[in-house]
């Protein structure tokens, strides 16, 4: 047999970085700038010859203007300038018009154009291109009546302008944005799952999840949020109207529910220690009951110690689980890309379930059972949001009335938070 020279493995990394970051200089911000001038440039001069050729026009200046104002980095963004721009300037010709034949330019008259042209130009649709119907009826107003028959020429010579830039991004389309959004979303998975690793450290070993995470954690959570966001959209607007995206199968994985996922799950973290807070606010309370004293909702005296000894052992099984749970989360979040869920969220539930169990059995402070239980309830909506909405099961084992009480109280509160 013919042995086949296998590629070094630096080899393959040096041409894997290699490819990497000739994507991210193609992607970049300031290659697209180049496209699009480079674009425009060629759109405004095939305009401008075009007009010079059918009419013979020796300065067409309104279809080089019209031209570089309409070519855009996206297909559907040079489609919806176009029709804005062809709207904006007609609607400005067609005020102006009756003015500029009947009366000319005067005071009055120019008063009442822009008057008109101004509440026009206003109207949403047009968008950022309504501010050509005011100029386009002063250019006409300002014409007058010996040179109305300029009008039709300097409209025409616009429209070619807008067609020749419309159809030369759908002939030689752009290229899709997709990767700087699949950067974008890796990155934010990124940063929140090294939050909840943070969070599963900070509860593991007793301390804020602010001292591990530091106090700007939401912040910058935050902030790489909007990027992804912003970046997402413009991979979806590259898409539209884009011959290209046609040899592009696999985009399911920019879906936008993944990034409403991920935010939710954001959310539900920042909230967890708040949870976190309320529950170390009352440990100190149950731990330190003397003896005889009756736990609240029972009626039953226990001995100090012993129930003190039973409450540290419960307090660091319960922190080990949650901070179990918070590493499996992280893990799920770094999996969350709208296909199947991560293959430890089944392991995760069963641990969610052994330790709701857990709360469900003890027969502890009702305030200390409602701050578990809202922790819980958070960590099982950011679950749910990593699981693609399916939701955890909840344990059927029979629960006394102050358990259910409890569970009740905590669910409420954690929807309250997230309203």
């Amino acid at each position: 047999m013919r042995e086949e020279k296998a590629t070094p493995p630096g080899r393959r990394a040096g041409t894997a970085h290699a490819v990497v970051g000739l994507a991210r200089i193609r992607d970049g911000p300031w290659a697209v700038r180049w496209l699009v001038a480079v674009r425009a440039a060629v759109a405004a001069a095939l305009a401008w010859q075009l007009c010079r050729s059918m009419w013979e026009t020796p300065q067409p200046g309104p279809a080089v203007v019209a031209a570089l104002l309409v070519v855009h980095p996206t297909v559907f963004r040079s489609c919806t300038a176009g029709l804005q721009y062809a709207a904006g300037c007609t609607l400005g010709a067609l005020i102006a018009l009756p003015a500029a034949v009947l009366v000319g330019p005067t005071w009055l008259s120019m008063t009442a154009v822009l008057l008109l042209s101004l509440l026009a130009a206003g109207h949403e649709r047009l968008g950022a291109h309504g501010l050509h119907v005011p100029i386009t009826a002063v250019f006409v107003l300002l014409l007058g009546p010996n040179h109305a028959g300029q009008i039709l020429p300097h409209l025409l010579e616009i429209g070619v302008g807008i067609a020749v830039a419309v159809l030369f991004n759908a002939l030689l389309p752009p290229p899709l944005r997709l990767r700087a959004a699949e950067s974008a979303l890796d990155r934010l998975r990124d940063d929140l799952a090294g939050v909840l690793d943070g969070m599963a450290t900070a509860v593991r070993e007793g301390r804020h999840p602010d001292d591990v995470l530091g106090a700007q954690w939401p912040a910058r959570v935050a902030d790489t949020t909007a990027t992804a966001r912003s970046a997402l959209g413009q991979a979806h607007e590259s898409l539209r109207w884009n011959v290209r995206a046609r040899n592009r199968n696999a985009v399911w994985h920019l879906d936008r529910k993944v990034l409403e996922s991920l935010e939710r799950v954001a959310h539900d973290a920042e909230a967890c220690v708040g949870a976190l807070d309320a529950l170390a606010a009352q440990r100190p309370a149950s731990a330190v009951a003397g003896p005889g004293a009756a736990v609240a909702g029972q009626g039953t005296p226990q001995d100090g110690p012993d129930a003190a000894a039973r409450t540290g052992a419960w307090d660091r099984e319960f922190r080990a689980g949650c901070a179990r749970l918070l590493t499996c989360l992280a893990l799920c979040v770094r999996g969350c890309r709208g296909g199947s869920p991560h293959p430890v969220l089944p392991a995760t539930r069963r641990v969610w379930r052994e330790l709701a169990e857990r709360c469900g059995d003890r027969h502890d402070s009702l305030d200390v059972r409602v701050a578990e239980y809202r922790l819980l309830m958070l960590l099982d909506r950011a679950l749910h949001d990593v699981a693609g909405g399916r939701r955890t099961v909840r344990p059927t084992h029979s629960r006394t009335a102050p358990a259910t009480t409890a569970r009740e109280e905590a669910h409420a509160q954690a929807a309250a938070e997230h309203r």
